[in-house]
């Protein structure tokens, strides 16, 4: 197990190879960029890239900074949002999508985590789960059938039903996530479980990952309350980590460790955010050293 962190905890603070130095000067050698942000950050009238050049730029920065320092690239976010929103941002992210993942495939990283896409309506009602089973597989199909080409998997994450006004959310459900995963028929398709979600939803996460199984390729390790997504530090909020390294050990997970946890530092002075990353690092430790545990 590798420990891993999104680079967004830096996002915002300079250009990606700063960035990306500050993590390494952490202790981490092993990172996830966070497509997600930078796609969505407002740049003049619209978003970012507004030119091949400037997303040119940007991924030869990374690769840049890889190379100077043997970093690996684990994972990586894709667009943000939900997929069956209309809108100029909707329609920019969507554009987006297929870029982010022959990015991963030129950056070499193994899986890019999606979102499915969600509505409004009665997630008791079969009827209503299966038009949405339908619509994801209209928007991910094509992009399912590029990742094939590519070499590159896409990482479907479990969500939560805090995250809808209506208590709702598709792929909330532990169930919904593997059925809709499944039914691509493709190895390139499996499931980043982010356990901040699966703690807002009040899953038993040790059940949950064991149901998952070897569909499991990536997470976003995160802690929070339970009532709101807060996407802080293990040990900060009220996850039972020991049933997680539990699960995950069941499992015999061979993938990496990997944090989303960026407010544990974002509201920190800037003279103490270096030293809040160190932190998350050694605590990456101190979970890989009990899922070592025999």
């Amino acid at each position: 197990m590798r420990i891993s962190t999104s680079i967004n905890i830096f996002f915002g603070g300079g250009p990606v190879y700063y960035q990306m130095k500050r993590v390494y000067d952490a202790g981490f050698r092993f990172m996830d960029i966070n497509f997600a942000d930078w796609v969505d950050e407002p740049s003049g009238d619209g978003f970012f890239p507004q030119s091949d050049a400037a997303w040119e730029d940007w991924l030869s920065e990374i690769e840049r900074f890889c190379r100077d320092y043997g970093v690996t690239l684990n994972q990586a976010h894709g667009p943000l949002f939900n997929i069956l929103d209309e809108g100029a941002r909707g329609d920019h992210l969507r554009k987006m999508c297929l870029p982010t993942l022959q990015a991963a495939a030129r950056l070499g990283i193994p899986w890019v985590v999606f979102h499915a896409g969600t509505a409004e309506g009665d997630f008791n009602d079969p009827a209503h789960v299966a038009a949405l089973k339908e619509k994801n597989h209209l928007f991910f199909d094509p992009l399912v059938k590029e990742a094939e080409k590519l070499g590159v998997g896409i990482a479907l994450e479990n969500m939560s039903d805090r995250f809808s006004k209506n208590g709702g959310c598709y792929c909330a459900r532990t169930e919904d996530l593997i059925d809709l995963c499944d039914s691509f028929h493709s190895d390139c398709v499996g499931i980043c479980w982010d356990t901040g979600h699966a703690n807002l939803q009040g899953v038993d996460q040790r059940a949950a990952i064991n149901q998952i199984g070897s569909r499991l390729k990536c997470l976003h390790i995160q802690d929070s309350d339970g009532k709101t997504d807060q996407h802080t530090a293990p040990f900060y909020g009220c996850i039972n980590w020991e049933a997680v390294i539990g699960g995950l050990r069941d499992i015999g997970y061979s993938g990496d460790l990997t944090f989303e946890a960026h407010m544990l530092t974002r509201k920190l002075p800037e003279s103490c955010k270096d030293a809040g990353l160190m932190l998350m690092y050694q605590i990456g430790r101190e979970l890989k050293s009990r899922f070592e545990r025999k």
